[in-house]
């Protein structure tokens, strides 16, 4: 039986990477919205559309059932300290079901259709696998010392007939999450109080020695974020498209991280040290979307569209392991048994405007374009009386910034067959990176009896820079991330 830790306030688990981390999301969904880069905001007539205006949902002129099979390919190529690495992990399943109903008002009134709309679209995914080894400055002695520093040596100290387990368990839920981490570091021979004899001695020394160290870093996540979307949308005469649409997400993320880091100096007391970390993240989210789209004349479609704050409400779990060659010998039963189980909080990731343009060139095809802004820096932690999310939200409010997309899709028609080309990018949501990503996708549909079957190939990439944990001077590696998505859909005519 595992044992299981509630820590009441300050609890260290969550970052501000936590931020691009669930509020970025990737463009998946149907493969039409796919191989058009999402580009539907003043188009609609999709599923996976409505996730950007609900207003879309009018636009289907009669019942539809669809869904879609996706493959996922997704490489992650790692610059660590002069040396480079590459992994890749594949994913094979459903990404995506819906279902509209269509209402025609056959009476004289100006609301001409009124639709209902169903829709689940994985808005995210987490499968990846990162493996790097380099050269670090700075070793993992100084993680420990970041969260020894301040806290008496005397709170550091299991009590008698107390398990060296049930002190790991019970200091973290007293004092919290950096006095746990000071723990292990102390019982793992990491740092010493510089005061051995001094109970409240709050300075620390450690224990290794080194120029520079040898690191692996080992980081596996899976996990998904789910969306579904109820949709209510309506025609007015020929030219008006309204709609709102309510967003339920739910989410679950997992990491687990493994350091090991060797290359002591001989005279160093502390010759290896090995350090695995371990957190699940699950919640739900909430948010409302509304739209309009209207249509200038035969060829000019315009859109717009609101989505309000989305409100996540979540949970964490970790697990810790520690090893090395001062370590107390009944360190090895704070292991995955010990489980850290945090208060509920929520992430509030701000609000998002698009602007939408589509050119329809009659039968032939169409041309589109959306522009969204969302600005991160107005993402925050809650509960705000926190004093480590009031630290949280100054951090983010200074370091994040307004991410811009641009998405362009086309399509062309051959009877019953389409083919489809588009490109997306955005900038990084933080203020230091100038990095964006980048989305290049294509595909095809086919038209037949009561039905139409579409694919596409998408592409996305994007760089930034990662460490894996977070401590003064901490390397950093470079990471660049590439997701091949071939996807495959069905969608039947009712």
């Amino acid at each position: 039986m595992p044992i299981l830790l509630l820590i009441a306030s300050v609890c260290g688990a969550q970052q501000i990477q936590d931020i691009n981390l669930f509020g970025l999301e990737q463009r998946t969904g149907t493969p039409r919205f796919q191989a058009m880069a999402g580009a539907f905001g003043a188009l609609g007539g999709d599923f996976s559309a409505l996730a950007i205006n609900p207003a879309g949902a009018a636009v289907f002129k009669h019942n539809q059932l669809g869904f879609s099979l996706s493959q996922h390919i997704t490489e992650n190529q790692t610059s660590f300290g002069n040396q480079n690495s590459l992994n890749d992990t594949r994913q094979l399943g459903f990404n995506q079901a819906g279902i509209v109903f269509v209402y025609e008002n056959r009476n004289s009134s100006p609301w001409k259709r009124l639709s209902l709309a169903l829709n689940s679209d994985n808005s995210n995914f987490y499968k990846g696998a990162i493996s790097a080894n380099g050269i670090a400055a700075n070793g993992l002695d100084q993680y420990f010392l970041d969260n020894a520093e301040g806290i008496p040596f005397g709170d550091l100290l299991k009590l008698d007939n107390e398990l060296l387990e049930e002190a790991y368990l019970n200091i973290g839920s007293e004092i919290g999450f950096t006095a746990q981490q000071a723990f292990l570091g102390y019982y793992a021979g990491v740092l010493d109080p510089s005061e051995m004899d001094n109970n409240n001695t709050s300075s620390y020394v450690s224990n290794a020695l080194y120029k520079q160290l040898e690191q692996s870093h080992n980081i596996r996540t899976k996990g998904k974020n789910s969306k579904f979307i109820s949709t209510v949308a309506a025609q007015y005469m020929d030219f008006l498209y309204l709609g709102v649409g309510l967003e339920f997400q739910n989410l679950l993320y997992e990491k687990q991280t493994r350091i090991q880091e060797n290359g002591y100096e001989n005279s160093s007391p502390l010759q290896y040290l090995n350090f695995n970390n371990f957190i699940e993240t699950s919640g739900n989210a909430l948010a409302l979307n509304v739209g309009a789209i209207t249509k200038i004349g035969n060829s000019l479609r315009l859109g717009l569209s609101y989505k309000t704050p989305t409100w996540y409400t979540l949970s964490d779990k970790t697990h810790q392991q520690i090893e090395s060659n001062l370590e107390d010998l009944d360190i090895k039963f704070i292991d995955k048994n010990q489980i850290n189980i945090f208060e509920d909080y929520q992430i509030t990731i701000p609000s998002k405007i698009t602007a939408s343009a589509a050119v329809v060139l009659g039968k032939r095809g169409l041309i589109s374009l959306d522009y969204s802004q969302q600005d991160f820096s107005k993402a925050r932690f809650r509960p705000l009386a926190d004093t480590f999310f009031t630290t949280l939200n100054q951090s983010t409010a200074r370091q994040l910034t307004t991410v811009n997309t641009l998405n362009i899709g086309g399509e062309y028609n051959l009877g019953r067959l389409s083919l489809r080309m588009g490109y997306g990018s955005n900038n990084s949501p933080f203020q230091t990176n100038d990095s964006f990503s980048e989305n290049q996708a294509l595909g095809f549909g086919w038209i037949f009896g009561g039905g139409k079957i579409d694919f596409s190939f998408s592409q996305w990439s994007t760089s930034n820079s990662h460490t894996t944990l977070n401590y003064t001077g901490a390397p950093e590696m470079t990471l660049k991330t590439i997701r091949n998505t071939a996807t495959i859909g069905y969608t039947l005519f009712f």
